[in-house]
């Protein structure tokens, strides 16, 4: 009752102080950046407190339950607090809550905080909508929630709210790729707090935790300057205070009392508590500056009550002068620029070299037998569901740039998406409720983004009314409306900048025959197969599943089919395996059965054949599993596996144009049947998989999937890629910077696998790509182990429909010579190129509406295979700028001819619109190039000037000129101002 009464009362001084007067004169004139640091003395301790709020965008409640009920008093309370002394300073991280709470300010206020801006004394850091995740997300929705959250910043605050810094400090274990990222937004520094336990206890006897971190092998070389390197600082204690120095009103710590009349008084003992703190955090440090965090989640609702004791700390100091180890003691409100600034400075002044990472973070393990791998495979439906936005967000992008829309067109799902980015929402470690607000918040966006491909179809077309397109996000449980009628049509849109094929599958009757009509009128071959699984409780589905293969979809273009349903047939006659044929496919792809068992034996593909067996396994789940953690009960028995038996089918479809194995397998705890897929034409095989609920009354389960290939001296290493970018080398029970401990012999060894896997020997390799995030190892050697689905006692129990959630996914499996040496496309080229195509897949608009034009493209010529136009999306509000990114999908020495550096010419490439000019950006699109100015650290040697990655060889180019080279896994930005035709 007391804490109720103290929220009243903060809030009735909010509301009675925000609009008052500035107690404090402040100047006009922007002094922020390093300029408005505090100074630091080189012969004392410099003890950089940093005041903060950590703001989950959702979580135990939902985004707008922690806005209204605790961040709009956290920053209406720090601006009043900040005001009042001008030595103050705090820092805000989530541009999602920042830009709730800015619009609903009056220009005052406004003014107010763009001053604190201006002067340093409320510094941005990170900028992205949300703090993300750096396990389970894609670099796309990574670099696209960032640039959501800076261009809000900067269209409002300026120059100012460009962050140096990014904080980093409550994900769960830390991305390589994300130290990248970072670098290339122009960042100087980046801090985080959870790492493994026995690399912080490393790290802090060798005194490392600063260090910088090189997060690229192939953009710039080792010890070099370039835009992948970036300073990194490990945090001290959690992000929290030191213990007993808790001064918000949810804190139950000693406050400071200075008047000496008082019986309460303790300044000086106070003073001395924390000093024995920071004498104990400063001897693990390697300069004379240490940060120490002030405050926690959700901190600051009565930001007076912390200010005001840290000020007494700061005088206090001063005062009573207590010794560091002979040394006097600099407090200072700081941020985190001002702490890299500082120790940026002392290790140049004093020829000090900072550690140097290569590797990553991940997993994270805070103490045995806690690792936190769980989250890699929580809640599969969402991370499945966040591919899916993302892939409709980047279409609907793109047709809003093509015809002049304006930036805000997608705004909803833009900020869904940078929502769902969030470290408790693509992770999958939210609540129920939170997760149901999330797809709700997904869900508007869609929609909202769907009406707006229609009305720029309508103008592409020059229809006079809106063309009534509808989007089904629900297809994987056969479920779209529009396909019960006799007849539709059908636009897909195909995203990438180059032709596709694609094989398209839409719900259909399952005794139906129909006719598909392509663009030019000709009848395209199709299929009509049964669904994998009936969905019975699913309202709305029907029972099968039209397939056709949708040839040569034009780059940035699309194509209409007709669909016609002519008449009822009898139901196709599926065969047992174990009566029948041994393998199945086509003459150069195909896959090989036991027929007595039903087992997969090999795989062929490009005509070589590769000895493959694939399993399913379940791992008990002890009591410390939960949505973070994967914890077997019994780590010596492992996983057990789930065997075929006699109650299980296997069954064959033939067909011309695609062919199936249908695979039942029925056991005690679930049900899954799977679909092996051989398309005619693919370079992979397709494994669709359902799971169906398991039971958990005997605890929880999570179920995986072995993949494992016999192959010629397989290495003891396998391969995971960064968020979708590089991949990294992984070895079973090993970490490269510190001595692992096998306490934990499978949970220890997974890791986060965004898009694909591989295990390879000298010359061949087998890899496993997946359609979303998920958890993987390879415990031998040959084999590839993936977590599907988790249904765990302690958090992750899920109901949809009034009934336990089932899980479908695919996983794509391709093997073949590492790179062959005459000409042909590598084994890398070929899994990045079906990574894309199954990120970014052609999009099924459904539509009663006639389209007058059947087929079109809007690029004159397809972008080279190594080149992705990443990024298409308008700029301002008028659509006459637009944003545009090209990506070098390829790493150095992937492939003999498209790992080289390549040049493209945009110089007519658009047909819409001409690009008058094109300004390179950082990455995220809030600094020109130009103006960013990154620290330079002595012990890295400057890139080479002639190099395209060095700043100065970027600059040197006319934006007048439209050719573009890009190096190996390179991004480059553009804005272009743009006239359209």
């Amino acid at each position: 009752m007391l804490f109720e009464m103290n929220k009243i009362l903060v809030l009735l001084a909010v509301v009675s102080c925000i609009t008052s007067k500035p107690t404090v004169l402040v100047t006009d004139e922007p002094v922020c950046g390093y300029a408005s640091c505090h100074p630091v003395n080189e012969s004392m301790i410099n003890v950089h407190i940093i005041p903060h709020s950590h703001d989950d965008v959702g979580w135990l409640k939902t985004v707008d339950q922690y806005y209204y009920n605790e961040v709009q008093q956290i920053l209406s309370s720090v601006v009043i607090a900040l005001r009042e002394d001008p030595a103050r300073r705090f820092i805000q991280v989530e541009t999602a809550f920042f830009y709730m709470w800015w619009n609903q300010q009056n220009k005052e206020v406004q003014a107010q905080v763009q001053q604190l801006v201006n002067e340093g004394r409320l510094e941005i850091v990170n900028g992205a909508w949300s703090m993300n995740d750096e396990a389970a997300v894609h670099y796309q929705s990574t670099i696209d929630q960032f640039t959501l959250g800076l261009k809000f910043l900067e269209d409002n605050l300026g120059r100012c709210a460009r962050p140096k810094t990014s904080w980093q400090i409550d994900t769960f274990g830390h991305s390589r790729e994300h130290a990248s990222l970072v670098s290339q937004f122009g960042m100087d520094g980046l801090f985080f707090a959870r790492f493994d336990y026995r690399d912080r206890a490393k790290r802090l006897d060798e005194k490392t935790m600063d260090m910088l971190w090189t997060g690229s092998a192939n953009l710039g070389a080792y010890l070099r300057r370039s835009d992948s390197n970036v300073f990194t600082s490990a945090l001290y204690r959690h992000y929290s205070p030191p213990p007993k120095f808790c001064f918000d009103i949810v804190c139950q710590d000693e406050p400071i009392v200075t008047d000496e009349d008082s019986f309460e008084y303790n300044w000086e003992r106070r003073v001395n508590e924390f000093a024995d703190f920071v004498k104990e955090q400063s001897e693990q440090y390697l300069t004379n500056n240490i940060v120490i965090t002030m405050g926690d989640d959700f901190q600051y609702q009565a930001a007076s009550s912390y200010y005001n004791n840290i000020d007494k700390l700061i005088e206090g100091f001063k005062k009573f002068n207590p010794k560091i180890n002979g040394k006097e003691a600099n407090l200072i409100y700081s941020t985190p620029a001002c702490y890299t600034k500082a120790v940026h400075d002392y290790v140049q002044d004093n020829k000090i070299q900072l550690d140097v990472k290569t590797d990553d973070f991940l997993p994270y393990a805070d103490e045995p037998p806690r690792v936190w791998t769980g989250y890699f495979t929580s809640r599969p439906q969402s991370k499945k569901l966040e591919r899916i936005s993302n892939n409709i967000l980047q279409v609907s992008k793109q047709l809003s740039a093509l015809v002049g829309k304006p930036y805000e067109s997608n705004a909803a799902l833009s900020q869904a998406l940078g929502v769902m980015q969030h470290h408790d929402a693509i992770t999958g470690t939210e609540t129920d409720e939170v997760e149901r607000d999330y797809h709700r918040q997904l869900s508007q966006g869609i929609e909202k983004s769907t009406g707006e491909v229609g009305n720029a179809f309508s103008a592409i077309l020059g229809l006079p009314g809106d063309l009534n397109l509808t989007s089904c996000t629900r297809l994987n449980v056969s479920v779209c409306a529009l396909t019960k009628k006799d007849e539709y049509n059908l636009v897909i849109y195909n995203p990438l900048a180059r032709a596709v094929s694609h094989y398209v599958q839409v719900p259909a009757d399952r005794y139906g025959k129909y006719e598909v009509q392509g663009p030019d009128g000709v009848v395209v071959e199709n299929r009509v197969t049964d669904l994998i699984d009936y969905f019975g409780e699913v309202p709305d589905r029907v029972e099968g599943t039209l397939i056709f293969k949708a040839e040569d979809l034009p780059p940035l273009g699309y194509k209409v089919y007709k669909i016609k349903k002519l008449s009822n047939e009898e139901k196709q006659i599926k065969t047992n395996i174990k009566e029948a044929v041994d393998r199945l496919g086509f003459e150069d792809k195909y896959v090989s059965f036991d027929t007595t068992t039903g087992e997969l034996k090999s795989i062929t593909i490009f005509g070589r054949t590769l000895e493959v067996t694939q399993k399913f396994y379940y791992y008990s789940s002890s009591d410390v599993s939960n949505p973070w953690i994967f914890k077997p009960e019994d780590e010596k028995i492992g996983a057990i596996e789930l065997p075929l038996n006699s109650n299980t089918d296997v069954l064959v479809n033939d067909g011309d144009l695609v062919r199936e194995i249908r695979q039942r397998f029925d056991f005690g705890i679930s049900t899954i049947i799977q679909i092996i897929r051989i398309y005619k034409d693919e370079d992979f095989i397709e494994f669709d998989w359902l799971i169906a609920p398991v039971q958990i009354s005997k605890g929880g389960k999570e179920i995986v999937t072995r993949y494992t290939a016999k192959m010629v001296d397989p290495n003891d290493e396998f391969f995971t890629d960064a968020n979708g970018r590089e991949m990294i080398r992984r070895k079973k029970n090993y970490r490269p910077t510190y001595d692992y401990t096998d306490e934990e012999p499978q949970s220890g060894n997974y890791y986060p696998v965004n898009t694909r896997m591989m295990v390879k020997n000298d010359s061949y390799e087998f890899a496993v790509l997946t359609d979303r995030s998920q958890g993987g190892t390879s415990l031998e050697p040959g084999q590839i182990e993936l977590m599907v689905a988790r249904q765990v006692v302690n958090g992750l129990n899920e109901n949809e429909f009034d009934t336990p959630l089932k899980v479908r996914g695919s996983h794509y499996i391709t093997h073949g010579v590492s790179a062959n040496g005459d000409g042909t496309r590598s084994m890398a080229a070929i899994e990045r190129d079906i990574a894309l195509r199954k990120l970014l897949q052609p999009w099924l608009f459904f539509t009663l509406d006639d389209v007058n034009v059947k087929e079109q493209s809007f690029l004159s010529k397809e972008l080279p295979s190594n080149v992705h136009l990443l990024t298409l999306d308008s700029w301002n509000s008028t659509g006459n700028t637009i944003l545009i990114r090209l990506e070098h999908v390829l790493e150095q020495d992937e492939d003999p001819e498209l790992s080289k550096q390549v040049t493209v010419d945009l110089t007519g490439l658009f047909k819409p619109f001409t690009i008058k000019t094109m300004k390179e950006y950082t990455l995220a699109a809030n600094i020109p190039l130009e103006e960013s100015e990154r620290l330079e650290w002595a012990q890295l040697e400057a890139v080479d000037e002639s190099s395209i990655l060095s700043k100065q060889k970027r600059l040197s180019r006319k934006e007048t000129d439209l050719g573009i080279t890009l190096e190996p896994m390179q991004i480059r930005t553009f804005i272009a101002t743009v006239e359209f035709v």
